[in-house]
């Protein structure tokens, strides 16, 4: 079975929120906050960027690995890593493992959350109208990945050709 992935493209956010808001909807069932959402939209004012931050579903992942309850695994069906809420002990250690900040601390609750993909039909990316979070295979993901890294190589070296090239004469 293939392996399913969350990606996200900064370039298209505009910051609308609407991943937080339908994530928040669909985790509580009732409310609209961004407090309980598990997908965070990040706003850097000083780079006018908005970053949709989710979880990257690591193949080994190390919020898993430094959890003490073990109540970190890949769900076998969805393939996504979940929290198992009977098991968390709210300690926050998983928090400090994840290098990409995808983990959070729901207060009222006592306990750590992050996505779970939504069984397989994240709501987030059927809400998102610009297209910035998409489900891919996860092979597939990081082929475009790539493909996107060595685009923005090329076109940066092409700058700096032309610009190199302008000051002689």
């Amino acid at each position: 079975m293939s392996r399913f992935v969350l990606t996200v493209d900064p370039d298209r956010c505009d910051g609308c929120r609407l991943c937080e808001m339908i994530c928040s909807l669909k985790k509580t069932r009732n409310l609209i906050t961004p407090t309980k959402a598990r997908v965070r939209v990040m706003k850097r004012e000083t780079m006018g960027v908005d970053v949709p931050v989710v979880c990257r579903q690591c193949e080994d992942p190390p919020c898993r690995d430094i959890c003490p309850t073990n109540a970190i695994a890949r769900n076998s069906e969805t393939g996504a890593v979940t929290i198992d809420e009977k098991r968390c002990i709210g300690c926050r250690e998983c928090m400090l493992g994840c290098p990409f900040g995808a983990i959070s601390f729901d207060v009222n609750r006592g306990i750590c959350v992050t996505c779970d993909l939504c069984n397989g039909e994240p709501a987030c990316v059927k809400m998102c109208q610009w297209g910035v979070i998409k489900y891919e295979r996860a092979d597939l993901a990081d082929l475009a990945r790539k493909r996107d890294v060595m685009e923005k190589i090329r076109t940066t070296a092409s700058k700096a050709k032309k610009t190199s090239g302008s000051g002689e004469g």
